[in-house]
């Protein structure tokens, strides 16, 4: 052919063309690594790589290549020059697409006609999508090899065959094998004999495409003991397995048991419940649940309880008071504490300390109510509340005693409904109205009063007997007819009456009690009648003390003031110190200034120099000896002078010798003392002019007998007015020996 060589050889051609079409790099190097021969693809990408143009018989390694890069390459070459055959995944960095690209590179020898390598063939073909799809799958399969192994769950796969493809490390946990000790045995070898029917079941109904959830049953432990199960599987048509996740049951089986227990235990303690307990609707106020007690206490079968509603259980005049209570849930509070009045079926009332808690129960909102029958309590509590109240108007006020024997009767009446009081005070050997709250004043009333006398009616009885009375039915009894008039218009049918005595046994008073209904009175009211009867004896003994020691008082007043002595009453137990007014009188303290801590006044107003002589001590005249006291000393009046007094006292004691009080009476002797002194001058003054004619006269007679006759008459005469003389001389010695003293 024109226009062609003579050494053109298609076929050859036809290979070159074919090899420069390829994607994939091939190319030869000799001993030297020098290029042979390489294609288009190889030569641009290494042409990319070393920033050089590829020639052949030329290098192609380039030291732009690196030398780690150069040292391996060079280690590949001389394996294939020496003969091996050898495959090698390469991963390069590809700058222009900023990843790494990884080649399956495939070394081989090149023989010449004389079997002598002359050189390496290589080819080069690109695997980064692979790779890095299988790197992926590698990824993904070993991270779900780390959540199936991390799992507390079981994870499993299960074939047609039943057999254990895979399974998660919680197996080791949860059955007690590790996963390689179960992976392709079948899996009904583990499953407890009685579920194995049950369990094949389902495992048709996963196969069939039904996706299960919670499926139970139990499996025998590598050690053989038996653990539940609760199984979540689903059937995968393509792959033909079954993908199972298992978690250990036996902590919810417990729970569950537990559950049941609890449940069990609550319903026994809801029913043997010693406390009322009731549930009831918050919509519709029925109640819907009620325990064995509350039957009890409210005196309702169960299936009558269930047909009522809370408002049933209330006195009417309350009603509005607990519908007002549950209006709302806000208003009832979700935790409720109160006390309510409640009503029985026979009618008797019931005060009730109710505790409510809202919550939801068979699918409603309802109250639940544990009630405490407070009754007895809070009957003694108002009790209490009543006679401290009493009490203390008594001590604080100036009510009167009838006024505070009426508001007590008042408050016992509204204890006990249908019950009313009157107290009857005695007077000599009568008794008069002196109390009543539910009775109008002139019940039984009479001018003249009524005998304390057996037949004068159940006060007049009781008073005389001093034993209580009790008339069962007032219309029939015929120990007091005259009454049943009055108790008719009143609607009295039952009397109790009872004396109350006072100090020495003597009868102060009655209490008659009366009820609207022909009965006895119930232990409750007995109790109440007893402590009725003890409180207005105490309240009454109490008035008639006070009266009596304001009268004592008075009487001492009037004593105190009537003598011109400072009576003084110093109480050994408080250290307080009681003085008349005669203080203000005779030393001008004002009586009010004289405080009742009033020791420091007395010990400031002894003179200093009779203190230690004088002032005495608590505890020296407590626990002292002393009966009688006296002193004479100089006590400092309000103008700063001293008066002279003499102080008198007694000590009062216990049976025990320990002092209580000390009285005395402080005398000013100021003038009489005074008076004395100047009486003793006098006397002084008066005894020694006196001596002096005296001794005149016994001087005189000394002569007078010198000189006499001697005669008998003489001599009788001056006898006798020696004798006078002498006598008179004695008294005036005693006078002076006495104002000396």
């Amino acid at each position: 052919m024109e226009g062609k060589s003579s050494n053109f050889n298609p076929i050859k051609t036809n290979q070159n063309i074919l090899i420069d079409c390829s994607k994939d790099l091939i190319w030869s190097v000799d001993k030297e690594l020098n290029l042979i021969t390489a294609n288009c693809a190889f030569k641009v990408r290494v042409e990319k790589l070393s920033k050089s143009l590829i020639a052949e018989g030329k290098p192609v390694l380039h030291a732009i290549l690196g030398e780690e890069i150069i040292k391996n390459w060079t280690g590949y070459y001389k394996r294939a020059l020496a003969g091996e055959r050898f495959s090698i995944k390469d991963a390069t960095f590809n700058p222009e697409r900023g990843s790494i690209e990884y080649a399956l590179i495939s070394f081989n020898p090149m023989y010449n006609a004389d079997g002598l390598v002359f050189g390496a063939a290589c080819f080069a073909r690109d695997v980064t999508e692979d790779t890095v799809n299988l790197l992926t799958l590698e990824k993904t399969k070993s991270e779900l090899q780390r959540i199936m192994d991390s799992s507390l769950d079981m994870i499993c796969v299960i074939d047609e065959q039943d057999r254990i493809v895979k399974i998660s490390a919680a197996a080791e946990t949860i059955l007690g094998y590790k996963p390689e000790e179960l992976i392709g045995k079948h899996l009904f070898d583990f499953i407890h004999p009685e579920d194995k029917e049950q369990t094949k079941h389902t495992a048709a109904k996963i196969m069939a495409g039904q996706n299960l959830t919670n499926v139970e049953n139990r499996y025998i432990r590598k050690d053989g003991s038996v653990v539940p199960l609760i199984w979540s599987a689903r059937w995968d048509s393509g792959d033909k397995v079954r993908y199972g996740i298992a978690r250990d049951a036996t902590e919810k089986k417990k729970n569950e048991e537990a559950l049941v227990a609890s449940e069990r235990m609550y319903r026994y303690l809801f029913e043997k419940n010693p406390f009322p307990i009731v549930i009831w609707d918050f919509e519709n106020l029925r109640i819907v649940a009620c325990n064995e007690a509350a039957c009890h206490q409210y005196g309702y079968s169960r299936e009558e309880f269930l047909n009522l509603n809370i408002k049933e259980l209330r006195p009417a005049e309350d009603i509005p008071l607990i519908v007002d209570a549950v209006k709302t849930e806000a208003a009832y509070g979700e935790y409720h504490r109160k006390t309510w009045r409640h009503k029985k079926k026979n009618g008797e009332l019931m005060y009730a300390d109710v505790t409510g808690h809202l919550m939801d129960y068979q699918g409603r909102r309802v109250a639940l109510n544990l009630i405490n029958d407070i009754t007895e309590s809070h009957y003694y509590q108002e009790l209490d509340k009543l006679e401290k109240n009493v009490l203390k108007l008594n001590a604080g006020t100036n009510q009167g005693i009838a006024n505070l024997a009426t508001m007590y009767l008042g408050g016992i009446e509204a204890l006990h409904p249908g019950m009313r009081c009157i107290v009857k005070e005695r007077k000599g050997s009568k008794l008069f109205n002196f109390a009543a709250s539910g009775l109008p004043p002139d019940f039984w009333d009479t001018e003249d009063g009524i005998d304390t006398a057996d037949g004068m009616g159940p006060c007049g009885v009781a008073a005389f007997s001093k034993q209580p009375l009790m008339i069962e039915d007032i219309s029939t009894d015929e120990r007091w007819p005259h009454a049943h008039g009055a108790a008719k218009m009143f609607g009295l049918k039952t009397c109790c009456s009872f004396p109350i005595l006072g100090a020495g046994d003597q009868v102060m008073a009655t209490l008659a009690v009366f009820f609207n209904e022909i009965k006895r009175p119930t232990e409750r009211e007995e109790n109440t009648l007893q402590r009725t009867v003890q409180f207005l004896q105490l309240i009454m003994e109490s008035d008639q003390r006070e009266r009596a020691l304001k009268t004592s008082n008075e009487r001492f007043e009037f004593a105190a003031e009537a003598t011109s002595d400072v009576i003084w009453d110093w109480n050994l137990e408080t250290n307080t110190v009681y003085y008349s007014h005669n203080i203000e009188k005779l030393f001008g303290h004002d009586k009010a200034g004289v405080n009742a801590d009033n020791l420091p006044f007395y010990f400031d107003h002894v003179h200093p120099d009779d203190r230690d002589r004088v002032v005495l001590y608590p505890e020296q005249v407590k626990f002292g000896k002393m009966h009688t006291w006296a002193q004479e000393y100089r006590f400092k009046k309000a103008n700063g002078d001293y008066a002279t007094v003499l102080d008198k006292g007694i000590v009062i004691r216990d049976k025990n010798g320990i002092g209580k009080r000390m009285i005395g009476a402080i005398q000013d002797i100021t003038t009489l003392k005074r008076q004395n002194e100047q009486l003793t001058e006098i006397a002084l003054i008066n005894a020694h002019e006196i001596r002096r004619p005296v001794a005149t006269i016994l001087g005189l007679m000394q002569l007078f007998a010198m000189e006499s006759d001697g005669s008998n008459a003489d001599k009788n005469l001056l006898e006798h007015l020696e004798k006078t003389t002498l006598e008179l001389d004695e008294v005036i010695r005693r006078i002076i020996s006495k104002t000396e003293r």
